[in-house]
């Protein structure tokens, strides 16, 4: 897998308008600073991702990732609002809150899942987590 990574986000970067793509819920328009950017390729897969991370003006932290294969492409965009004890994460159409151990948990799960090439752990972690929101 080949990467190449970009970004600052040391102050002097400038302020951008933008607007990410998406597929799962409304393109969402950002103004802030590009913090990081990534671009790599699987080799097993044949995948192109590419990712993009802004901090807005007011904080919120927005995160644009658009995956390829061939023609097949998958764009997603989430905005982050961080708060003392937890974030609400959004992808334009749905809003969660995760408390900072829980995104912790996910995150470990997400790693083995990986590891183990196997995401059932992590779609019901996800499940559970919509249910108890509803």
């Amino acid at each position: 897998m080949s990467k190449k990574m970009v970004g600052g986000g040391n102050g002097t970067d400038p302020v951008l308008n933008v607007n990410l793509p998406n597929d799962f819920g409304e393109d969402m328009t950002v103004s802030g600073q590009l913090i990081g950017e990534e671009m790599y390729f699987d080799d097993k897969s044949g995948m192109l991702t590419m990712e993009k991370l802004y901090r807005e003006e007011n904080g919120k932290l927005a995160y644009g990732i658009i995956s390829a294969i061939g023609h097949a492409r998958e764009r997603r965009a989430y905005k982050i609002e961080e708060q003392e004890e937890s974030c609400i994460a959004s992808n334009g159409s749905l809003s969660l809150e995760f408390s900072y151990d829980d995104l912790f948990e996910l995150l470990a799960i997400a790693l083995e899942s990986e590891k183990e090439s196997v995401s059932r752990q992590v779609n019901e972690q996800v499940r559970r987590r919509l249910a108890a929101n509803e």
